[in-house]
């Protein structure tokens, strides 16, 4: 039975493997700790094993070496100040502001360190809610912490492999998902602008996977496998460039709108390459199979029949369709080489010729310059910081004026959990806490009702490696999971004392609303940020456009300039999924979809210069076609650079594209002028 597209995410992924590594290693260590000082000794350490698990992410062994023991230290150091503020509730207020502050500005360090600020409240919250004596407690959660690290780096090199094979079927799936996102460009009546975001939304989500697998491949312990693997990844960066290619000439529209089928063709043969990379996706998890990906040659010989019986009034549409095909056709061609570069090292050293891996991963580096450079009132990050140490003071507050809140600590997990960066963030966030915790706190009282240990044991250790799973794909499922994994251990720590079950979810709305009214406090709307993303993205699309727009540019260069577009593409992506919520957002959102929207139809259109030389060199002279380009790229630098004043150049009509050179003059004038629309979007952007 086939699986649905989007149960993929949740039943078979990197996150699914190593939550459940997770899982055993907070495992082991309270059945090692419990074996020798007692079941509450085992609980104690194995809060501070979680604690440090929470910053286990998917990622090389190499990586973890460095982030792990910095994992253990902020943990350590928040459960120690905690525990030394015992007893004075000027202390402890004091504490508990300085945590969420320094938590606040460990974002600073990147997307790495957003688990690295949640375990630093985490260890916190735990000392303050640690029954006996708070530094008794700290001692059990440096114990735990210290044990988890080198059971869990043990276990991340017994994974590598399989961890490796898991990410680039993620990768793929994503991919897939992408492909559906840009099959609907060709329903009849498709909005051109909203398909566009969905597409660069779901791009975001495949960058996201790409950089990972990238750095679980580049530093992998075995370099045959971490090579077949990392060509994988090259050889679907090629299919990507043709899929994206697609899009230039608003091809999609256009196809679209005429009287023939092809853009039906079209949509189905991208629905069903979708499925089939789902199929190897599978593959590349069920081990001793091969990974296959059928031909799709039959789909584009028929495609090409249509095409040529095409009868078009437009000639745009008949150089859309036939552009439309040669694209597909070389996306196909790449997408069909990945079983055998997974497979064979020889294929695989071919498609990495002429690269240095270690430029596209390069390793993790901590230092405290980026953290001074937040030090500053206009910073977001800086502006986070306070914002969370003052909602965190507040709940504590709270908790301390009004003795009927027992277990006021869960008030201070729900911030905790709950705060983020931006506004939509954690407005998000609150709304995905409160369904967890309703919904985890009714499984919870269904087991404790049951009452049977072994059952409560299995379903504790389950809840470990679902929430650590969860928490980067559905959060709600994490919050679930949270809510149940933390009323089964206080029930486990002291049964004879019946859970508070109502009460945790009272504390979470109590949290919640906190949470939601702080996040007024020095606002960070999506919206604030845009200009600076669209001129970052403007910069970075500059620098793709000088890679590609000469005749003679070496595959390391142009790979690194696609790299950081694909990633800046991916922060316009989480940035439009964020702002669209934001408050008042009045005439700035139709703006900044246009802009996202051009902006990908623009590149789009460079992209198209890059594989129209590969694909037809031989056809083209080298000395005519390298001034072409020269002449082309300062015109589309001086559109995106606003220091450059070029006009772009005329596009003059090109019925047929069968002369090369002729198809290269009219790309060349339409990435100029696809980049001066951009540039004004950009400037009337800013404008709003």
């Amino acid at each position: 039975m086939r699986i649905p597209p989007s149960l993929f995410k949740y039943l078979l992924g990197q996150h699914i493997l190593n939550g459940y590594a997770v899982a055993l290693g907070v495992l082991l260590v309270g059945l090692g700790v419990g074996a020798l000082q007692g079941f509450d000794a085992a609980l104690a350490a194995a809060s501070g094993a979680l604690c440090v698990s929470v910053g286990d992410t998917p990622s090389p062994l190499s990586s973890k070496l460095r982030i792990l023991p910095i994992c253990w230290c902020s943990a350590v150091a928040a459960s120690l100040l905690t525990a030394l503020a015992d007893g004075s509730l000027a202390l402890e207020a004091a504490a508990v502001t300085t945590i969420g502050f320094v938590a606040g500005l460990q974002i600073a360090w990147g997307r790495w360190a957003i688990p690295l600020s949640i375990l630093t409240q985490l260890a916190m919250v735990f000392t303050l809610g640690a029954p006996g004596g708070k530094l008794e407690f700290c001692q059990s959660i440096a114990l735990g912490g210290a044990l988890y690290i080198p059971i869990a780096l043990t276990l991340t090199r017994l994974l590598d492999a399989s961890g490796r094979r898991v990410m680039l079927a993620e990768l793929i799936r994503e991919f897939a998902t992408l492909l559906r996102r840009m099959a609907d460009f060709y329903r009849p009546g498709a909005d051109e602008g909203a398909a566009c975001l969905k597409v660069v939304e779901q791009q975001a989500s495949f960058s996201d996977q790409l950089q990972a697998a990238r750095s679980l491949s580049v530093y992998a312990a075995n370099p045959e496998s971490g090579a077949r693997l990392i060509a994988a990844l090259a050889v679907l960066l090629e299919a990507f460039d043709g899929m994206i290619s697609t899009m230039a000439d608003h091809a999609p529209l256009r196809l679209a709108s005429a009287q023939a089928d092809i853009a039906g063709r079209v949509e189905t043969l991208l629905r069903q390459v979708a499925d089939d990379l789902d199929a190897l996706s599978l593959d590349l998890l069920i081990v001793g199979r091969a990974p296959t990906f059928p031909d799709h040659a039959t789909a584009l010989e028929s495609l090409a029949e249509e095409i040529a019986d095409l009868d078009s009034a437009d000639p745009r549409v008949l150089r859309a369709a036939r552009m439309t095909r040669a694209r597909l056709a070389w996306a196909l061609n790449h997408l069909a080489r990945i079983p055998a570069v997974v497979a064979e090292i020889s294929e695989a050293e071919k498609a990495l010729a002429g690269l240095d891996l270690t430029k596209f991963a390069p390793p993790l580096r901590v230092s405290l310059a980026p953290i001074r450079a937040e030090l500053r009132w206009a910073s977001p990050v800086f502006r986070h910081a306070l914002r969370l140490s003052a909602a965190l003071a507040c709940g504590y507050a709270l908790i301390a004026v009004a003795p009927e809140l027992r277990h006021g600590n869960w008030i201070l997990l729900t911030i905790a959990v709950i705060m983020r960066a931006s506004y939509s963030a954690t407005t998000q966030r609150r709304d995905q806490r409160l369904f967890g915790s309703v919904v985890g706190c009714g499984i919870a009282g269904a087991l404790l009702w049951l009452n049977s240990k072994p059952l409560l044991l299995f379903a504790q250790l389950s809840a470990v490696g679902i929430a650590h799973s969860f928490g980067r794909v559905d959060y709600r499922v994490t919050s679930v999971a949270a809510s149940v994994m933390a009323l089964l251990g206080l029930h486990l720590l002291d049964p004879g004392e019946s859970a508070p079950v109502v009460s945790r979810l009272i504390d979470t709305v109590i949290g919640a609303g906190v949470a939601f009214l702080f996040n007024f406090m020095l606002p960070n709307y999506e919206r604030h940020g845009a200009r600076a993303l669209a001129n970052a993205f403007l910069d970075r699309l500059a620098s793709y456009a000088d890679k590609v727009l000469r005749w003679d540019v070496a595959a390391q260069d142009y790979r690194l300039a696609r790299k950081a577009l694909i990633e800046s593409f991916s922060s316009l992506g989480e940035s439009s999924k964020l702002a669209r919520d934001n408050p008042g957002v009045g005439k700035f959102w139709p703006r900044y979809s246009k802009l996202i929207a051009q902006a990908y139809f623009t590149a789009a259109q460079i992209v198209t210069i890059r594989l129209l030389i590969r694909n037809r060199i031989d056809e083209l002279d080298a000395r005519d076609s390298a001034a072409l380009l020269d002449d082309t790229r300062a015109a589309v630098l001086a559109q995106l650079r606003p220091s450059c004043a070029q006009p772009p150049p005329t596009c003059a009509q090109v019925s047929d594209e069968s002369d090369a050179a002729a198809a290269l003059r009219l790309r060349c004038a339409e990435a100029a002028v696809e980049a001066g629309r951009l540039r004004r979007l950009a400037a009337e952007l800013g404008a709003a």
